[in-house]
């Protein structure tokens, strides 16, 4: 059986209690859930878009191979892949700008929660 030891220094009633407004306690946590859900969001439409532009540019590049038809010249080869290169190209910047776009929108929602929890934190100590 475990004794219970006190210092007769350590009287609990003298220990001041900082008071906590529990409801802003929570309010605060329900908003990071929905900046979570928010971050969320965003980055799956992110992923989103970008799969749709890179499977825009198999269906593109496929309906080219299926299209061509007679002997393959080095000219009409060489513009073949100049065209599927192109696309590349235009496909990754694309993807890449969804990415910076995506990434700045999720910092701007953790920074104003940041923000936010600072002075929710604060408010609720001061009740």
């Amino acid at each position: 059986m475990a004794k219970i030891v006190t210092s007769p220094a350590s009287d609990a009633s003298s220990v001041p209690f900082p008071r906590v407004d529990v409801d802003a306690v929570f309010a605060l946590y329900r908003a990071n859930l929905a900046a979570a859900r928010e971050v969320q969001d965003v980055l799956v439409e992110a992923a989103e878009a970008v799969a749709k532009a890179r499977y825009g540019w198999v269906e593109q590049t496929l309906a080219a191979l299926k299209g061509h038809k007679g002997p393959v010249t080095p000219e009409a080869l060489l513009a073949g892949v100049k065209d599927a290169t192109e696309r590349a190209f235009a496909v990754a910047k694309q993807a890449a700008e969804i990415g910076t776009g995506a990434q700045k929108r999720v910092a701007d929602l953790f920074a104003a929660r940041a923000t936010a929890n600072v002075e929710a934190g604060k408010a609720a100590l001061a009740a």
